[in-house]
């Protein structure tokens, strides 16, 4: 394992879980989930989060194998502690060297850090402060295509490009256990990014796709997991309701027929409401001041 600089002061012990053969669930607080997948010959580490704790003292722990790093996509929950590795693997639509600044913020690392112990009113055994620390250098990313696949030894892990929460989300198909490791590109609580685009409408559409690509490689994943246990239980795979009804629902938006309600909104700091779309158990929203009922 490379490790660009001293984590000798994170403590902090990250909890972890093996849900399926040879894939854990390692969870940052409820800031984020990262996932490591062990093959015979090597381990694939599936975003850094945050950047609590030391991630490289919790993967010794579980394999000594010569380790590959890649991120879903380029939010500040989910490589905001990619400076611990030399490099990582990410689509090239979403290397973008803005973006990538923005998340290695340290002030914005450790606000979102709050408040998420301040929403989920929960301790948690860290201290902000300590655990997450500046970036000293910057990895080097490397980008990859839709259907880059990663060799680990008698496992093969495939990455699909997903756009709709970024220009180059992924989500990560475990062949040998058929798991499906989305990121953020299917949940409950779903954020379009209405600037992939030329338009909001054009943005959303291209996640529609994306879903319905997704929706029809159902044959090859029988679980279905994604980065936020908000609405799962930590190890456990997403109602398997929510991919279809979050494609419907991209669906109902696109051809005027979407139902809308006001709904609290997890990531308000002040307990402000939104207008989001709604199919079921799913919500959709955007990311910026537009309403999600303009689009």
């Amino acid at each position: 394992l490379m490790e660009r600089r001293s984590t000798s002061m994170k403590t902090t012990a990250l909890p972890y879980y093996e849900f399926r053969p040879g894939i854990y669930e390692i969870d940052e607080f409820a800031c984020v989930s990262m996932f490591l997948v062990v093959g015979e010959e090597k381990a694939l580490l599936i975003d850094t989060g945050i950047g609590i704790g030391n991630l490289k003292a919790v993967i010794s722990r579980i394999t000594d194998k010569p380790l590959v790093v890649a991120a879903s996509h380029n939010h500040l929950d989910h490589i905001g502690g990619a400076d611990t590795f030399d490099s990582i693997w990410m689509c090239r639509s979403d290397i973008d060297d803005g973006k990538i600044k923005a998340a290695s913020s340290l002030k914005d690392r450790r606000d979102y850090a709050d408040f998420i112990k301040q929403r989920e009113n929960k301790w948690f055994p860290y201290d902000t402060n300590l655990e997450i620390q500046a970036w000293e250098s910057v990895p080097v990313f490397q980008p990859m295509d839709d259907a880059h696949a990663f060799d680990l030894g008698n496992r093969k892990v495939v990455a699909y490009c997903c756009p709709g929460h970024t220009i180059g989300e992924m989500v990560f198909l475990d062949e040998k256990t058929k798991t499906l490791i989305c990121g953020d590109a299917i949940n409950c609580n779903w954020y379009l990014d209405p600037s992939i685009g030329n338009s909001a409408h054009e943005s959303l559409s291209m996640a529609c796709d994306a879903m319905k690509r997704i929706e029809s490689m159902s044959n090859q994943y029988d679980y279905v997991i994604n980065s936020h246990h908000d609405y799962r239980e930590f190890g456990n795979q997403l109602n398997p309701d929510v991919l279809p009804n979050l494609h419907q629902c991209m669906k109902s938006l696109l051809d005027g027929t979407a139902q809308f309600k006001m709904v609290n909104d997890p990531m308000a700091q002040n307990g402000e409401k939104r207008v989001s779309a709604v199919k079921g158990d799913v919500e959709i929203s955007v990311f910026s001041p537009l309403r999600v009922d303009q689009i």
